[in-house]
């Protein structure tokens, strides 16, 4: 395997890859089945093809226990956006970004990134020792989204928060005891939305950078929702009060 090199696998993570015209594919390996929706007639790159039957290509994923679909692809990483440059080029335009305070599980942060594809979020800033740019279950959870969201990995969450705030942005952290609820906000052109882990959720130093703590209305005899779910509903809200508004 080429440095920067990973393996991912299933046919949106692949697909969505191939089509990104960043991302370098060293190698597709598919199976005798797959072949038609693999033509490479249908993309413009130049790729090496490889034809296995399903137990070769488990042989990759055996670790991870990932459904493949009998597809995999090794690709090249593609350098990471710092967030001082990303704000240049996003300055004074309408945008919305997903914080992610402290969370670790990358099958959470892929499917994570999936939603915010779904919503329209440009980019997702996470703690730079929380994200593994390599790893097989994030690409397979997020579904193909990791091409077409900006991943902004940071050394310290507080200090980004107030980088954003100085750019303009508000920010608003989630938060089940905030006395604020999601439908009384009014938006501005650039918001923050910060979500923090299921066990601890947004730490205290992060809460006191949040210009509004906020709650999603949830039945009362359930205690939370999980951190993907709340990503998606709180985005969900988001979109449809902003064409309200």
């Amino acid at each position: 395997m080429k440095t920067g090199a990973f393996w991912i696998g299933g046919k949106h993570a692949v697909l969505s890859a191939i089509k990104n015209p960043k991302r370098k594919i060293n190698k597709l390996i598919i199976t005798e089945e797959n072949q038609k929706d693999f033509n490479l007639k249908n993309f413009n790159k130049k790729i090496l093809i490889e034809t296995k039957d399903k137990k070769e290509i488990d042989k990759i994923f055996i670790s991870e226990n990932i459904v493949h679909q009998g597809v995999a692809a090794e690709i090249e990483s593609i350098p990471t956006v710092e967030l001082k440059e990303y704000l240049k080029s996003k300055s004074n335009s309408k945008n919305t970004l997903v914080v992610l305070d402290d969370i670790t599980d990358q099958r959470n942060i892929g499917s994570i990134i999936r939603s915010c594809s779904a919503f329209n979020i440009d980019a997702v800033i996470l703690l730079e020792k929380n994200y593994n740019p390599k790893n097989k279950m994030m690409y397979k959870s997020a579904s193909g989204a990791m091409e077409l969201v900006n991943i902004i990995p940071v050394s310290n969450i507080t200090n980004a928060l107030e980088v954003l705030k100085k750019n303009n942005y508000w920010v608003y952290g989630l938060d089940g005891n905030a006395k604020e609820n999601i439908e009384d906000q009014k938006w501005s052109n650039q918001n923050v939305f910060v979500f923090g882990s299921e066990g601890d959720g947004l730490r205290r130093l992060v809460k006191e950078n949040c210009d509004h703590l906020i709650k999603i209305q949830i039945n009362k005899e359930i205690e939370s929702l999980n951190v993907s779910n709340a990503v998606s509903t709180t985005l969900g809200i988001f979109r449809l009060l902003e064409r309200k508004n």
